[in-house]
């Protein structure tokens, strides 16, 4: 890694990409502080067709009580929403950070080259946190995440009845 002085200053366009981002931050963690996880509500495919949530499910609602300050509520909904919300913040500061400085604080692409080496492990860590996600809120029965009109999800809560 370069030491900060080697850093070339950003370019211009560069600086506005991370003013952008900067901006973008600030807008969605203000419109989902100011009305809640409404304005959010995509339909989820996966759980319309099954009654299941999907790794993410909860996720906006959680980061949204986590606005608010209802951490409790956040975790019960989906834990994941602590992490991705403090790194969406890292990032936003970074990024103001960089573009107020007129520098990188890092070199990004050559951190990044570095560390693709532990992306294969990001699908058997979310599949064993979806399935830990998928069995908690069925056994809890979390009226927000699971719809249990959709017969899959009354299979799969009847089988994990029947596991116990």
């Amino acid at each position: 890694m370069r030491r900060e002085g080697s850093l070339p200053p950003l370019l211009p366009h560069q600086r506005g990409i991370r003013i952008f981002v900067c901006l973008f931050v600030i807008l969605i963690l203000s419109v989902c502080y100011c009305s809640g996880s409404a304005v959010f509500r995509w339909p989820c495919v996966f759980h319309a067709l099954s009654g299941l949530p999907c790794p993410l499910c909860g996720g906006t609602r959680a980061a949204c009580a986590i606005l608010h300050g209802d951490l409790a509520s956040a975790l019960r909904l989906n834990a994941t929403a602590l992490p991705a919300l403090a790194t969406l913040l890292f990032g936003g500061f970074v990024c103001g950070w960089e573009a107020l400085r007129g520098k990188a604080l890092a070199d990004w692409s050559a951190l990044m080259q570095r560390n693709a080496r532990w992306l294969p492990l990001v699908i058997p860590v979310v599949l064993a946190w979806w399935i830990f996600h998928l069995t908690t809120a069925v056994r809890a029965s979390k009226p927000e995440l699971v719809d249990f009109k959709k017969p899959i999800a009354v299979r799969i809560r009847a089988w994990l009845g029947n596991a116990r």
